[in-house]
């Protein structure tokens, strides 16, 4: 990270013993090793707590690519749904089936809805618009 080397840091060890003297020496390595320990700790943590916002953010952005698909898809339902409001209902759905009353034999016929579908629940959100 500084570049380094062995012997720089012996030439410093020589100069700091000659600086602090032999008595306060060990004591002042000692720190040395502390703070050198406590701040690798905190980079550790930096780097953790940063890949960990990273994650998230990776994950925020795959939900929006999801929600613009989800709108997308949203889009569509509702043109359709608004052609078949507007009369475009597909044949099937306009066409009715005439059956004969073969049980009583009477020959009287009934009209049927051969497309009928059941109605979409309401959801309780879309009745009471907030």
């Amino acid at each position: 990270m500084f570049d380094i080397g062995f012997w720089e840091l012996v030439l410093i060890g020589v100069v700091a013993l000659l600086v602090v003297g032999p008595d306060e020496f060990p004591t002042l390595v000692r720190n040395c090793g502390r703070g050198l320990g406590k701040f690798r700790n905190f980079m550790s943590s930096v780097k953790s707590d940063f890949s960990y916002e990273i994650d998230k953010a990776e994950q925020l952005k795959e939900l929006m690519r999801k929600e613009a698909e989800i709108a997308e898809l949203h889009k569509i339902l509702e043109e359709r749904s608004s052609a078949d409001a507007a009369g475009s209902q597909p044949v099937a759905k306009r066409d009715k089936v005439v059956e004969t009353n073969e049980s009583t034999g009477s020959g009287t016929d009934t009209v049927a809805d051969q497309g009928a579908q059941k109605p979409l629940p309401v959801r309780e959100s879309d009745k009471h618009p907030q």
